[in-house]
């Protein structure tokens, strides 16, 4: 009955003008960003961000939530028509969604593709609230040495999540804490390396870096990328099937193998869907029903990864809503709508603003259905996105960032943040380092140097609690056997 009653007052939240066009913006534009080449929801979020901030609460996050979401559906389009991924998460439908296309399967695909992924999000959605109140609950009694704990999780996840540039996330993530601490400090209210730039006083502000980080940066990486050719026969021949829509349901283990990675991996930060599509999609491999060999056309393949790929984006709002602890950098600029409205994500969330947190749930719902109706509606349009010049696009995208971080506060001073950010982003794409632990440490280390301060505060500057709190005491023990056991490992392999 409590869900029920939630899910009623989230619809009756959604059921105004403002809110319901966001919804139908995000959900369109959140399509079309997956489709387009090179651009994707994290681009398109840091770019939109600015312009949230005249809305509602609800509207801003609706509009934002329907780009994350539309994204994972329009990746799909691309990875099986051109064999060129939208995103990340979406190489593991490429792999069977493609050789299908070649067959002249590419209605089949689709389809499998776009119901797997409505199923996710329908899982996702009603998954994050069932889970999201107990869980804010057990956040409640958290404290300062149990938040500090959380966040050191949090890190390492990171860390883990990059495994191949350890050193590089975890110098990222601290260039992002480092970040957050420029400004006034809140205890002496002496500034902190400010040097005598009034612009600072009150910090660097996470707008103008989201989008420098994601949208100027990406702008540059498209406008200096060659251009891509496209094969637009298998393009002309986009379309669904009434049949195949229904053919996930005959293979429930895959289904469910997709949906548990994906839900469980989502709640992880800075993990994200890419790893739980490939997870879901080679343990799908084992015991499938389909003898086709994967790689080869397999459906399952796509319905493993697809399912997963979509079930990611509640797991990953029940560590925003409950925490405050975002799941990935999207979450994290989605965030940024919570911030500017003076809304403090987390277990104080649902009993200040319940409106807001049964209207995400509600949203969720929404946007899985009206996502799959546009699919429905315009699936032919959305594919010939697909020879839409990246290098023009690139040139759309830093005229949006650049406006966008004006608009932000009617400062050219956000302009010029973006930029530097921009250009520092594009740098580290060119060598291969990682900035999304960067806009994460930003997140959390405002409330990772609070908690912090009131916990050395209360026991005097002795970290005993962390041991003797029990569950402090189980997150440290955590946090050391996720940083201990790669070391672990490696030593095994060696002794052998």
């Amino acid at each position: 009955m409590d869900l029920l009653t939630t899910y009623a007052q989230g619809f009756a939240a959604l059921a105004n003008v403002p809110v319901l066009l966001c919804l139908l913006a995000g959900a369109a534009l959140g399509l079309m960003v997956g489709v387009l080449p090179g651009v994707g929801p994290g681009v398109t979020i840091a770019v939109l961000l600015p312009f949230t901030y005249g809305l509602p609460p609800l509207a801003g996050l609706s509009l934002l939530l329907g780009v994350y979401c539309g994204a994972f559906y329009g990746g799909a389009v691309t990875s099986i028509l051109i064999r060129t991924p939208g995103e990340a998460s979406s190489i593991m439908t490429m792999f069977d969604g493609w050789p299908m296309a070649k067959k002249g399967q590419a209605h089949r695909a689709l389809s499998l593709a776009f119901m797997s992924a409505f199923i996710g999000g329908m899982v996702s959605a009603l998954t994050l609230a069932i889970a999201a109140k107990p869980m804010s609950q057990m956040a409640a009694r958290f404290g300062a040495f149990e938040n500090v704990m959380a966040i050191v999780l949090a890190v390492l996840c990171v860390g883990r999540a990059y495994q191949r540039q350890f050193a590089a996330a975890m110098m990222m993530m601290g260039l992002g804490f480092f970040l957050g601490t420029v400004g006034i400090d809140p205890n002496s209210n002496e500034q902190r390396y400010t040097f005598g730039w009034s612009g600072l006083l009150s910090g660097i502000p996470l707008v103008p870096v989201a989008v420098g980080l994601f949208g100027v940066a990406q702008a540059l990486v498209m406008v200096s990328a060659p251009p891509v050719a496209v094969d637009k026969s298998l393009t002309a021949a986009a379309g669904l099937s009434a049949r195949a829509f229904f053919e996930p349901f005959k293979y429930p283990r895959t289904l469910l193998k997709g949906l548990t990675l994906g839900t469980a991996i989502g709640v992880l930060p800075a993990v994200g869907a890419a790893l739980s599509t490939s997870l879901a999609y080679f343990w799908a491999q084992r015991g499938a029903k389909d003898k086709t060999p994967f790689g080869q056309g397999n459906p399952e393949g796509i319905v493993a990864a697809e399912s997963a790929n979509n079930s990611n984006s509640g797991g990953a709002m029940i560590t925003v809503l409950t925490l405050g602890i975002p799941g990935d950098a999207i979450t994290a600029i989605i965030m940024g709508v919570f911030v500017v409205h003076g809304i403090v994500p987390g277990p104080a969330l649902f009993t200040e603003r319940p409106e807001i947190v049964s209207g995400v749930f509600a949203a969720l719902i929404a946007l899985n259905i009206l996502i799959l109706l546009l699919l429905v509606l315009s699936v032919k349009g959305l594919a010939r996105l697909a020879y839409v010049d990246a290098r023009l696009l690139g040139l759309g995208i830093l005229a949006l960032s650049l406006v966008g971080a004006f608009s932000a506060a009617n400062s050219m001073t956000y302009v010029w943040i973006a930029l530097a950010f921009g250009i520092f982003g594009f740098a580290c794409a060119r060598v291969g380092v990682p900035t999304i632990p960067l806009i994460l440490g930003m997140v959390m280390g405002d409330t990772l140097e609070a908690s912090l301060r009131q916990a050395l505060a209360r026991s005097e500057g002795s970290f005993m609690p962390f041991i003797e709190r029990p569950m402090a005491a189980t997150m440290l023990a955590a946090a050391i056997v996720m940083l201990l056991w790669p070391l672990w490992r490696r030593f095994r392999r060696a002794s052998s």
